[in-house]
């Protein structure tokens, strides 16, 4: 079970991830000095933790002397891969627990050789598929020009650290009409139905890692998927990985949000979810994907709530007066500091999922540009271009209480009695604010 989960998802333990930083370790050491004896039941877990390393990115805490080690440890497998001679089979899987294999000088040669099945799956995730991500870049088509200086910060942050770093896709339940769908999610809500349209045609603005596009592409019957993204590494992380799930619904392309107003085509559903937080004016974007909404349609959106991240916002001032950077280094250094401190109330809510991984903390923590919203400022937001506020994704048992206290909203679509339980219960939407609204016919 432990090396499933090693395989699969970054560790969301800071117990587990301090036993797993002191595995690495040994690891190393054993691969430097020469393993004498080597079960297939070590390997197979050392593979595993190699493989934990390099989906959270290589967060884990590195000390000088292993630095030191896995320098002098890559240079002897580099030499040895191009002088053709014997490469013990920890040393692969030792360097790919630091540091990317495909960064790694002749690394291409490991693919040559014969290797035990765990090590060959550690070749695949750490060399293989990054190379055949990079080998799309050239062909990924591009929507629009990016030219906001914002735009272009944001780009860089995630080009660098593509976001979220993900290995299994969920289940995909039998695709179904989109009505159905929003019935069975806002049974209570008023909305007109979209009716029959053959191929529905969505948009995911800001698709990042491509989650988002394969769990909606698979969701509405008879969907086309434009997915959209500033960023080409991230896009291709994408793509790679929907042609590996085999979904052929969606077609990814790189574009500016800001930019999308020069598309010709117009959409049943937009979907963006995370994203207009980061530009330069939130509403500003809103406001070009409104445009390509179809009369009727609907869109899903996912935005901070201010009061819900006060900590966050204020832990991030904090950490940047103190001048931790964000790099790789710089993130280990601030996440070791911060996890000293974790008995200490005041930066508890940072221990979120996204602290356990150098894209996720660098999002969580050290975005180049972030801006939170209020529910009355969305209410304003939404009066002014008139459209219909479906509902929230929300936990039936938030819901529940939201009903207790005001039993007359049975459809829990008035923003200002929500605004009032936010107020009341300030974490409520501490992931964000996720919720629907449809565009007037």
């Amino acid at each position: 079970m432990l090396q499933s989960l090693l395989k699969t998802a970054p560790v969301c333990s800071l117990e587990l991830e301090r036993l797993l930083t002191m595995a690495r370790s040994v690891l190393l050491a054993t691969a430097w000095q020469g393993a004498k004896v080597l079960t297939s039941g070590l390997l197979e877990f050392y593979a595993a933790l190699a493989c934990q390393c390099a989906i959270n990115e290589y967060v884990f805490a590195v000390t000088e002397a292993e630095a030191d080690q896995v320098r002098t440890l890559s240079a002897s497998l580099s030499a040895a891969l191009t002088a053709g001679t014997a490469v013990p089979v920890l040393w692969p899987v030792a360097v790919a627990a630091y540091v990317p294999l495909y960064r790694l000088e002749g690394a291409e040669r490991l693919l040559e050789r014969l290797w035990p099945e765990p090590v060959r799956a550690v070749l695949t995730q750490d060399l293989l598929e990054p190379l055949e991500a990079r080998a799309l870049r050239k062909t990924m088509p591009r929507l629009t020009p990016i030219e906001d200086e914002v735009s272009r910060q944001v780009r860089r942050q995630y080009e660098e650290n593509p976001y979220p770093r993900w290995v299994k896709a969920a289940p995909a339940d039998t695709p179904r009409p989109f009505d159905a769908v929003m019935r069975q999610c806002h049974p209570r809500a008023v909305f007109q139905p979209l009716g029959l349209r053959e191929p529905l045609d969505i948009l995911i603005a800001g698709c990042g890692t491509g989650q988002h596009a394969l769990e909606t592409a698979r969701r509405y019957e008879g969907a086309r998927v434009l997915a959209v993204d500033l960023s080409l590494s991230s896009l291709c992380y994408a793509k790679r990985k929907t042609q590996e799930i085999g979904v052929t619904n969606i077609t990814y392309a790189q574009a500016d949000i800001l930019r999308l107003g020069e598309l010709s085509r117009r959409f049943d559903v937009i979907e963006s979810s995370g994203v207009l937080h980061h530009l330069a004016d939130p509403l500003a974007g809103w406001r070009v994907l409104l445009a390509l909404l179809r009369p009727g349609g609907f869109m899903r959106l996912g935005l901070y709530s201010r009061l819900a991240r006060r900590d966050i916002t204020r832990l991030r001032g904090r950490i940047a007066t103190l001048g931790y950077t964000a790099t790789v280094d710089g993130i280990r250094h601030c996440r070791q500091d911060l996890m000293d401190r974790q008995p200490d109330e005041e930066w508890k809510s940072i221990f979120l999922s996204d602290f356990y991984s150098i894209s996720g903390c660098r999002d969580l923590l050290f975005h180049v540009q972030e801006h939170c919203l209020t529910l009355p400022e969305i209410a304003a937001f939404l009066a002014a271009s008139g459209m219909s506020f479906v509902g929230f994704e929300i936990d039936a048992g938030v819901l529940a209480d939201y009903w207790q206290r005001f039993p007359e909203d049975r459809a829990a679509v008035r923003l200002e009695n929500w605004a009032a339980f936010e107020a009341d219960h300030p974490d409520t939407f501490v992931e964000m604010y996720q919720f629907w609204v449809q565009k007037p016919l």
